[in-house]
């Protein structure tokens, strides 16, 4: 947290449930706000819909805490219904709805005007050390790549208004949470940590921040005790049923118990990871980078250079770099599952296919190029490679 003032935010939106660890959080950055420079600071409130009474109760609760320190208060109504009917994990689709929500307020409450090439607008969150925890044993536990084994983003990437490719951290929400559910992406997109200060020179993007992630729960209760803050308990975080309570509640304890410290280690292993991955990407961009072409399509897309593209294959024919174009295209916002470019007769192991759909996601080779598109659904990545099969240059 000692990079907050550096960072210098103006515009902060608090995503505030009620629970300890956001309470923390919105007592923390109202106390500090003069020292950070912060100009606004607004409390968002989520309301699922999901539980009956209580959810009211939390909304009240977080309400009358904003009110207490004349902060802007935002509350942005759910339908539980809805949420229960969707096809999926409950848990995801909750958690999507509720990502979205806040990027809803968030572009409500902002000031276009204010907005710029200096841009300091954020929405924050209170994920803590036990989140990162938890985060690492379930992705270790289904398996996981090196993206993965990041963790939890400081920052993430919620929406870009543009749709343009070519950054580090451009993914849409929706992406990213489609991926997660197959397991295909096994991280979140975010700049490196060399250089997170980027991120807010981009207008079009929203971003989200989480400065607790290495502060602990009993970190957090003892913030709590000092400063005589109160705060309510969502019951449904007691529920076993739900895979992330299962593991909170159950399997890391044991963890724990067994190996004194894991949690603390799992922390360890997603920082070094982080370091480690902005240095792989450096030399992916080093690599593929190479091979890109002008591309004007207002989509996430990017366009390579066939013969460029082999050449550098051919130059590192003794070394698999498979993984390392699969991990280079997420990095542009282009997902694709483990294992779609790797074929051991190609050079370097990587196997760019002639014309393929994944998702929305489409792969087309037309004369000296090859185009990498993302669209608004799987149909459309379809007619896209139907039309690219027609080419003569296929």
């Amino acid at each position: 947290m000692q990079n907050i003032h550096h960072l210098g935010f103006k515009r902060l939106l608090l995503a505030v449930s009620g629970g300890l660890d956001s309470v923390c959080l919105a007592h923390y950055f109202i106390c500090n706000k003069a020292a950070f420079g912060i100009e606004w600071l607004g409390i968002a409130h989520v309301h699922h819909g999901l539980r009956i009474g209580t959810a009211d109760r939390d909304a009240a609760f977080v309400e009358a805490f904003a009110r207490k320190y004349n902060v802007p208060f935002f509350l942005k109504q759910l339908d539980g219904e809805t949420l229960k009917a969707a096809e999926g994990s409950l848990e995801e689709n909750a958690r999507d709805a509720r990502y979205k929500a806040l990027e809803e307020i968030f572009n409500e409450t902002e000031d276009p005007r204010l907005r710029g090439d200096d841009n300091k607008d954020v929405i924050v969150t209170a994920h803590h050390a036990g989140d990162q925890a938890e985060t690492m044993f379930m992705r270790l536990r289904r398996g996981t790549t090196l993206a993965g084994l990041r963790g939890i983003q400081e920052f993430r990437v919620l929406s870009n208004s543009q749709g343009v490719a070519g950054l580090a951290s451009e993914a849409p929400l929706e992406g990213v949470m489609e991926d997660r559910a197959t397991g295909c992406n096994q991280g979140e997109t975010s700049p490196t940590q060399d250089d997170k200060s980027f991120v807010f020179r981009l207008s079009s993007f929203v971003f989200l921040y989480r400065p607790f992630l290495s502060v602990t729960r009993q970190e957090l209760l003892a913030y709590a005790r000092e400063n005589n803050l109160e705060w309510v308990e969502d019951e449904s975080n007691a529920d076993v049923n739900f895979a992330r309570n299962r593991v909170r509640h159950e399997m890391l304890p044991r963890l724990e118990r067994e190996c004194p410290g894991a949690a603390a280690q799992l922390c360890r292993i997603a920082a070094l990871a982080d370091r480690v991955y902005g240095k792989v990407m450096e030399v992916c961009e080093g690599v593929f980078g190479t091979c890109l072409r002008e591309d004007d399509i207002p989509r996430v897309s990017i366009t390579l250079d066939k013969k460029k593209l082999r050449k550098v294959l051919l130059a590192h024919e003794n070394t698999d770099l498979s993984e390392m174009f699969r991990l280079w295209l997420s990095e542009k916002g282009l997902r694709f599952p483990i294992g779609f470019f790797y074929d051991p007769k190609e050079p370097a192991c990587v196997k760019i296919p002639h014309h393929a759909v994944y998702r929305r996601r489409a792969i087309v080779k037309i004369g000296q190029s090859v185009r990498i598109c993302e669209f608004g659904s799987p149909e459309e990545a379809e007619i896209f490679v139907s039309c690219g099969k027609k080419n003569k240059g296929l």
